[in-house]
């Protein structure tokens, strides 16, 4: 596996496919992390609060490539969506805040830092 900076978008040309996977993991992940695993632990363990604790920490855990600071932030993340899920009672809110998310993270903010002048 990658480190986070390979995922950043290089050149102008990497826009598109950064959008493109800022889509798909939000859609991806919020229907594993939200919807399939948490669902999946509170039927063998009988509580939805450990679905949902556990769901979070692995999201978190999964996102190790971007470092212990990632790790923290990525599940502090998961849990803003988890409430969020919780209280809208729909994944889309979820999925639509997780794209901004990434889109922030890997397009907006290194336009911002002026990564692709030249």
């Amino acid at each position: 596996m990658g480190t986070f900076p390979d995922v950043l978008p290089k050149t102008r040309e990497d826009i598109l496919p950064a959008i493109a996977l800022a889509i798909s993991a939000g859609i991806s992940e919020e229907l594993f992390f939200r919807l399939f695993l948490p669902l999946l632990i509170a039927l063998v363990s009988g509580s939805a609060l450990a679905g949902t604790i556990i769901a979070t920490l692995c999201f978190g855990g999964v996102h190790r490539y971007q470092g212990w600071r990632g790790v923290v932030a990525t599940t502090l993340s998961g849990v803003a969506l988890s409430m969020l899920y919780g209280l809208t009672n729909s994944v889309w809110m979820a999925i639509a805040f997780h794209i901004a998310i990434d889109i922030n993270a890997l397009v907006v903010r290194p336009m911002a830092r002026g990564a692709w002048r030249a």
